[in-house]
């Protein structure tokens, strides 16, 4: 008899995080059934069938171009042969692209149920027939009690299952002197994003904010990029390769600093972040540090741009364009470092939010794929609570 399977593919580097607390919640409670994916770094060190790279996807612009080149549409050709061979009773999508759309079209078509992890801002997703979105999925899972603008407009069944962000943050415990800094002073955080593309189109505004704060007396400013962009030589700032950048820091200790990867230990060390829109929002609200989100510019002009106000479908944090003026972005930086109305305002927002969200989401979201949708038996998890009772 052939051994139950599911599909597993995330969208991005963060994404991938989720896709391997899902499937690490998904071997534990179903230690019999098979993993088969395309995987990142994380969710590649997981028990699982390798049929794809996470970042051959991302080169290959798979999740964000709607025209595709040859080269890509021969990696999707050979992926859909070699899920016909090996068909999953189950596919797992985290976060919407693309490249996703086109996959649940494929499982659709092979009578295979869909399942959307949903993480996704509305205004990251590009060349999709929104109208079609429905007929594709099975059911969405998702961080925000009422589902976002995506799963709303598509009429997809909708499950809340927690902030797979919360169990994250919670378990870290960092000081300061561990990473290199100064326990007395205040930290700035600046996070641009871990894609090429989305860094290239805010680090204008970003070096802009990071060269005057840095001059500011008493305040640490680290720039933190995601390990890949370390490794990419496109990826400039202060007209140095971020390698080049980090080598010129350590002769110069007065420098903006670069720390690769350790983002959630630097977060929580932060007297403010300026990010991205993405789930880093949604971090800095968990650890209570107050944030100023930049998206790009080009981005769609009208709804809610950041993952945290999408959650909880209000704009609890300003969002602010890439081509606004760098002097009103440090005035309101310099507001939320020091104590007063904006900082204790903001800070009594996110822990409204904080405490509107519940944890455990990989394992509810593994709870909930086997049971209602590949109708698998409890593993371990269901075995221990027996034996309990």
């Amino acid at each position: 008899m052939k051994r139950s399977s599911y599909f597993i593919s995330a969208r991005s580097a963060s994404a991938d995080i989720l896709a391997s607390e899902l499937v690490l919640a998904m071997n534990d409670q179903f230690p019999k059934v098979e993993c088969l994916g395309i995987f990142g770094e994380w969710s590649g060190r997981t028990r699982s069938t390798r049929l794809g790279d996470l970042q051959t996807c991302l080169n290959l612009g798979l999740h964000d171009k709607a025209q595709m080149s040859e080269e890509a549409k021969n990696f999707y050709t050979q992926l859909t042969q070699e899920l016909e061979k090996n068909a999953p009773q189950v596919a797992i999508l985290v976060g919407y692209s693309f490249l996703h759309h086109e996959l649940a079209g494929f499982f659709k078509s092979q009578n295979i149920p869909v399942v959307l992890y949903e993480i996704t801002p509305v205004g990251a997703i590009k060349g999709i027939d929104f109208a079609t979105v429905g007929q594709r999925l099975e059911l969405a899972l998702g961080i925000s009690p009422q589902g976002s603008e995506l799963v709303q407009k598509a009429g997809v069944p909708y499950y809340y299952i927690g902030s797979p962000h919360k169990d994250r943050v919670d378990r870290v415990i960092v000081e300061a002197p561990s990473l290199g800094l100064l326990p007395n002073r205040p930290i700035v955080s600046i996070f641009p994003g871990g894609r090429v593309e989305g860094f290239q189109a805010t680090l204008p505004v970003f070096q802009q904010l990071a060269e005057s704060l840095s001059q500011e007396k008493d305040i640490q400013v680290v720039l933190s990029v995601a390990d890949q962009l370390i490794e990419d030589p496109s990826v400039k700032i202060c007209n140095l390769s971020l390698k080049e950048h980090m080598e010129k820091g350590k002769a110069q200790p007065q420098s903006l600093r670069v720390m690769p990867g350790m983002h959630l230990e630097l977060l929580s060390l932060s007297a403010l972040a300026i990010t991205g829109c993405g789930a880093i929002t949604m971090e800095c609200g968990l650890f209570q540090v107050p944030v100023i989100p930049i998206y790009p510019s080009h981005m769609p002009q009208t709804g809610l741009r950041c993952l945290l106000n999408q959650t909880v479908g209000k704009a609890v944090l300003p969002e602010y364009g890439s081509d606004t003026a760098p002097d009103q972005l440090l005035a309101v930086a310099k507001k939320l470092i020091s104590a007063g109305p904006e900082r204790d305002k903001m800070l009594q927002d996110l822990l409204d939010v904080k405490l509107s969200l519940q944890g455990f989401a990989a394992e509810n979201a593994a709870d909930y794929i086997g049971r209602e949708i590949g109708q698998w038996k409890q593993g371990k998890r269901a075995a221990k609570s027996n034996k309990t009772a």
